[in-house]
């Protein structure tokens, strides 16, 4: 799932400072995420919420496993 943010932000074309800015998901926390530094059922339903709001995703979307989204 972690890997989904960065693949949709990056086809999206945005940084993450950006992708922070647009959801108020803090920078830190969205590198954290993106890099497996904090596991998938410790992130707030809030968070992932506003991170698909803002790549403009569904909240099934983002949380789908990797391999279901390629």
């Amino acid at each position: 799932m972690q890997n989904n943010i960065k693949r949709i932000r990056e086809q999206n074309g945005i940084t993450r400072k950006e992708l922070a800015a647009l959801s108020g998901v803090h920078y830190k926390k969205i590198t954290d995420y993106e890099n497996n530094y904090i596991k998938f059922e410790n992130i707030t339903i809030g968070n992932l919420n506003r991170i698909a709001v803002a790549l403009g995703v569904t909240l099934d979307e983002l949380c789908r496993e990797d391999s279901e989204n390629q």
